[in-house]
């Protein structure tokens, strides 16, 4: 996926203690140097203070190389040495778990790791900076390409209002990605791809007929040409051969195999899908089935029987609409059906979870399964059961700590280590949220603090009231009262 260019500039810029050489490879785009220098942490000095962080970024670069299973064991080394306030553990938790699950098209997940970050207070405004990008490209991965162009303003707002010496290392970023996404929009908005209804599903403000103008997007497309960074530039070149493919130019498509044979040396081979799909795309804009073929044939070969949800939408379509201009229309209509029942399906899962981005009059906090993905899998089975039970006033630690045969000191340092919450915490937690939402539902016929107190397991009045201020910085009278 596109993100996977950026990350590894937005993760060692969004981090203080980058060592300068780590930082300069990757800005250069010599990825798997950075790689090969990030592997070097993981002999260092436990006693280290700087080593979590650097270990994280080893986890990154391994993420953004396709390597998932070794970087979740990074990420989970890099959990267990930090020493950090609470709120930092929990926002570095939630923000490792949500990169994961980008990487993984886990783009609900991910989301919700984001928020989740974004709801701490007190970090760094770095880490916020790495968060609200997350959010973005998750949103448009999710087919919100306007709230995404929305939220990326607010982001370049914010990194305008940062010191001059961080506002200077991420304002590169913000300006390409701006870029990036309005010839995204551009693309999948042309009128030769007007039933690629997944794209089109914003209607009737959405990707067709609302792409910004082209003087618009030649406008973000100077300001792009202004940034220096090597890696940024490449994403840059690329997206200007794009276009100029999509009026017909054919030339540019030297261009364009340039930038898959670097992608695919620096190790970014789902980038190098992605990319490939986006090319195929603008071949069929311009009419050109032929050199979409071309590109679209390496993919085929792939095991795309395993590869589903969003992952697959684009893949799909893209030989659906081929296939159709083939004149080969039995094909054509197979792929095109199963492009639009999962595009429906992918509509249908994300609803709850893109809703307090899309509709910001009630915001929230999540409740599902982020907090599960960034458990190991044993934990995970103990955090499904306190779901299942918070309605409980009686649930316990201990209870919890019999259900998956575990000690409950093990289970105390497992919820510290991966959640930065104790377990009780997180009942609180979690039971003080269920509350929210109950009090914040207009369509609640009757919304009794109380009673949605006692409906999750809060018995006690002075105890629910010191928890919902402590949580949310506000009485549950006042949030009744909105």
């Amino acid at each position: 996926m596109f993100p996977a260019l950026y990350f590894p500039l937005v993760a060692a810029q969004a981090m203080r203690c980058t060592p300068a050489a780590f930082l300069d490879k990757v800005r250069e785009g010599s990825l798997n140097a950075a790689s090969a220098y990030a592997n070097r942490w993981a002999d260092d000095d436990p006693q280290d203070a700087d080593l979590p962080w650097l270990l994280q970024l080893h986890a990154d670069m391994l993420s953004t190389l396709g390597i998932g299973d070794e970087a979740e064991e990074q990420y989970r080394r890099s959990q267990k040495l930090l020493r950090a306030p609470r709120q930092a553990m929990r926002a570095t938790s939630c923000r490792n778990a949500g990169w994961q699950a980008l990487f993984r098209h886990r783009l609900t997940t991910a989301l919700s790791c984001f928020a989740r970050v974004m709801e701490e207070t007190g970090i760094d405004p770095l880490q916020v900076f790495d968060a609200r990008f997350g959010i973005i490209c998750a949103l448009h991965q999710l087919g919100h390409a306007r709230d995404a162009l929305n939220l990326l303003e607010e982001l370049g707002a914010f990194v305008e209002s940062l010191p001059e010496t961080d506002g200077q290392r991420l304002q590169d970023i913000v300006t390409t990605l701006r870029y990036d996404l309005a010839v995204q929009r551009e693309l999948r908005g042309a009128d030769p791809l007007g039933d690629h209804v997944y794209w089109h599903s914003e209607a009737p403000e959405g990707m067709a007929g609302a792409a910004d103008p082209s003087e618009a997007i030649s406008a973000r497309e100077s300001a792009a040409l202004r940034v220096s960074a090597p890696l940024l530039r490449q994403r840059i070149d690329y997206l200007r051969d794009v276009r100029a493919l999509v009026r017909g130019e054919r030339s540019a498509m030297e261009g364009v195999t340039r930038h898959l044979q670097w992608a695919q040396q620096a190790g970014l081979h789902e980038y190098v899908r992605t990319t490939r799909l986006e090319t195929v795309l603008a071949a069929l804009a311009c009419g050109a089935p032929q050199l979409a073929e071309t590109l679209i044939e390496p993919l085929h070969r792939l095991d795309h029987a395993t590869s589903t949800g969003h992952r697959q939408l684009e893949y799909l379509y893209c030989v659906s609409k081929l296939r159709q201009v083939q004149g080969r229309a039995p094909e054509s209509m197979q792929f095109y059906s199963r492009y639009a029942l999962l595009s429906m399906q992918c509509l249908r899962t994300d609803a709850h979870a893109i809703a307090p981005f899309v509709s910001r009059t009630t915001r929230r906090a999540p409740q599902l399964d982020d907090v599960g993905a960034r458990l190991p899998a044993k934990y995970r089975r103990a955090y499904r059961y306190m779901q299942e039970n918070l309605d409980r006033a009686d649930l316990s630690v201990r209870e919890l700590a019999i259900e998956i045969g575990v000690t409950e000191r093990a289970l105390q340092t497992a919820f510290k280590n991966f959640l930065g919450l104790s377990p009780t915490e997180l009942i609180r937690r979690q039971r003080m949220e269920r509350i929210r939402a109950e009090l914040e539902d207009p369509f609640t016929s009757e919304r009794n603090i109380l009673g949605a107190a006692n409906k999750w397991g809060v018995q006690n009045r002075s105890t629910l009231v010191s928890s919902y201020r402590k949580q949310f910085n506000e009485a549950p009278s006042e949030t009744l009262e909105r």
